[in-house]
């Protein structure tokens, strides 16, 4: 399949900047759909919850709003990991121009060669290795995680706890509005 996915590339060496740095503009472009999507299920989920929690509503009502914010949920952490995916991607693969960059580096001190030598799984996963470190230094996924909120759990559990949690959240929605109303 080639590094990276890139066709008959098997060594470092094959690749070029060039294609690696549209690959990089592909997966930007990738990313702020993702963000977009990311953004417009949270506020699908916030309507949802706005309006199931109006007084009035019968259980069934109740009960179709929680289904639709769990199928929310479902969408916005698939698009979360997706654009997980994404991000690891982007760094992967400005690992290997940082790599590709340093070739003339990297003859001098006979280390280049011993790269073009490794099997490409063993250097994918070196690459992989290298975006890793990279990522600390720069963009935190984590903290894109918090920006959005997600709740880890949701990624695992089964549409019955996610159900639950909605309906929960459109009862105490529910109870704040008639605590307000009441005042």
């Amino acid at each position: 399949m080639g590094i990276l996915g890139f066709g008959r590339a098997t060594k470092l060496e094959n690749l070029k900047v060039n294609d690696l740095k549209k690959e990089r503009v592909i997966q930007e472009v990738r990313q702020d759909q993702l963000l977009v999507r990311l953004r417009h299920a949270q506020d699908q989920f916030d309507a949802l919850l706005e309006s199931a929690s109006e007084p009035g509503l019968s259980d069934a009502e109740i009960d179709v709003a929680a289904y639709k914010m769990s199928q929310v949920t479902k969408a916005k952490d698939r698009a979360e990991q997706d654009l997980q995916q994404t991000i690891t991607r982007m760094t992967v693969i400005d690992s290997t121009v940082d790599v590709i960059n340093q070739k003339s580096e990297l003859e001098k001190k006979g280390i280049w060669k011993k790269i073009n030598e490794i099997p490409e799984e063993e250097l994918e996963s070196q690459l992989e290795e290298l975006a890793v470190d990279r990522k600390e230094s720069a963009i935190n996924l984590n903290s894109i995680v918090e920006m959005f909120d997600v709740d880890r759990q949701a990624v695992r559990s089964k549409r019955n706890a996610d159900f639950r949690r909605s309906r929960d959240a459109i009862m105490q929605r529910r109870v704040q509005k008639n605590s307000i109303a009441n005042e």
